[in-house]
């Protein structure tokens, strides 16, 4: 007896749902939009919709802290662009930059940066051999990555995931000299890992998608910022989207799923006919009730780094020295990495406006440094290498959001491939994950792809229970 009724006359009064999809960033909402036909509801925990990808709009410009690099055509997310009828921007700029030792090197081959990076001859030596062992994997990476007739997505995740999986960067790519392991560990840090936590295969897959672009990023940039793009599912599906929906349990229960929550208003619960769990891995454990050893095992098995960011807004009002730049490496500094967000309005080639965009970042043990401090002390630590590496960023810098995020890329440790097929294999038949630490590249495109495949299993289960109804 539970408040006067029976549990039998509680379930009657418990709403059943098609499809519960637990969590709105960008896989959620993927699912939940493939799925839009039938009755579906999003919960959220948070009280915006988009996850990691986050921006906020500045006039003309927009700050984002997340996610930033949209696909291009045939892809799933330009798929979502298109019918959400928003626009993305082609940018153009030097992706393969590196900042070290007060110099600036971007533009040309790569092969030629050990040559014009300040460094001893033992240090270039080491770059050069350890740059063509990396050369050899991320060749046979691309290779490994085409999808050949009859192949799924699925085939493909599990091949390149298992090359070179069970081998840390460290050890494949051997001892460096200290010049060359600097540069090493900031590419790594850029994974938000550090060499020795990280596989050769997941460093393999950043130097092919790196270098299969060539010095010129042939990416995108929505409109806006990233965030927009979440916005308008969210917006589109209406009251089929919940925030301040905190999830605690999902379990079975008599060949339906049973969806535990908290809201600002107290506890509720709905049935479903199927589910998909599309929240971090760690989350995903904690949430699923009578795991599957090997699910849970699975789960267990992700590894997340950390991620300080700061997005920055200036007040420019000529022509800077990283207009040509959309990304630059940086070495022995509090960030790792170097964005220009403005670069897609400047490649439209009207007049240039005034003010502009920056983004930077640190992973890995930077960002973990960094999380010591309050969020104006993060912003002053790494503005003040900012102006170091960039002296006409001084008296420009108009507003800045921090932000801190201890999830951010699920990279690719040793061993992670031999849990694959458990994430994979759908959990008591009618709960399925999705989410971006399935894909083999963490992106935006791999968490949306995995949501529309959950969708499709999803949808396979009701068709079945239709049949047998």
């Amino acid at each position: 007896m539970i408040g006067g009724m029976t549990a039998s006359s509680l379930d009657e009064q418990t709403p059943v749902k098609d499809v519960v999809v637990v969590g709105a960033g960008i896989a959620g909402l993927a699912a939940a939009w493939a799925l839009r036909d039938l009755d579906v509801l999003v919960l959220e925990a948070e009280d915006r919709v988009g996850g990691r990808m986050k921006s906020e709009p500045r006039g003309d410009y927009w700050l984002s802290v997340g996610a930033h690099m949209f696909p291009g055509p045939g892809s799933v997310i330009d798929g979502l662009v298109d019918e959400m009828g928003l626009e993305t921007l082609p940018f153009s700029g030097s992706l393969l930059g590196i900042a070290y030792r007060g110099k600036i090197v971007r533009g040309g081959r790569a092969e030629t940066y050990p040559f014009r990076l300040p460094m001893s001859l033992a240090g270039r030596v080491s770059f050069v051999r350890a740059g063509l062992r990396m050369r050899a994997a991320a060749k046979k990476y691309n290779q490994l990555a085409r999808r050949e007739p009859g192949e799924t997505a699925s085939d493909v995740r599990a091949r390149v995931l298992g090359f070179l999986g069970d081998r840390s960067f460290a050890d494949f790519i051997g001892r460096l000299h200290p010049d060359a392991e600097a540069i090493f560990r900031a590419t790594t840090n850029r994974m938000t890992a550090e060499p020795d936590e990280v596989s050769a295969g997941c460093m393999a897959s950043l130097f092919a998608h790196v270098w299969s672009t060539g010095d010129v990023v042939l990416g995108r940039s929505l409109r806006g910022g990233a965030a927009e793009l979440p916005k308008s599912i969210a917006l589109a599906l209406g009251d089929g989207v919940t925030l301040g929906a905190r999830v605690s349990d999902v379990a079975p229960e008599n060949g339906l799923v049973r969806i535990r929550y908290a809201t600002a208003v107290g506890e509720a619960d709905v049935l479903a006919r199927a589910a998909i769990v599309t929240t971090t891995a760690d989350v995903a454990g904690q949430v699923l009730r009578d795991l599957p050893q090997e699910t849970s095992a699975a789960l267990q098995h992700i590894t997340y780094g950390p991620m300080a960011v700061l997005s920055i807004l200036t007040n420019e009002t000529q022509a800077m020295p990283w207009d040509d730049v959309y990304s630059i490496l940086v070495v022995g500094r509090s960030f790792n990495m170097f964005f220009n967000h403005a670069s897609a309005l400047r490649a439209l080639g009207s007049p240039r406006q005034p003010g502009g965009t920056l983004m930077i970042y640190a992973g890995a043990g930077l960002a973990r440094r960094l999380f010591e401090q309050s969020d104006e002390g993060i912003g002053d630590t790494m503005l003040s290498d900012l102006h170091e590496l960039f002296p006409e960023s001084r008296g420009i810098v108009e507003d800045v959001v921090v932000q801190r995020w201890t999830h951010t890329v699920p990279f690719a440790s040793p061993g992670r491939h031999l849990v694959q097929r458990a994430l994979e294999t759908p959990v008591h038949g009618s709960i399925f994950l999705a989410g971006d630490y399935i894909g083999a590249w963490t992106d935006i495109e791999s968490a949306a792809t995995t949501g529309v495949e959950a969708a499709e299993k999803a949808r396979d289960v009701l068709a079945t229970t239709a049949e047998s109804r």
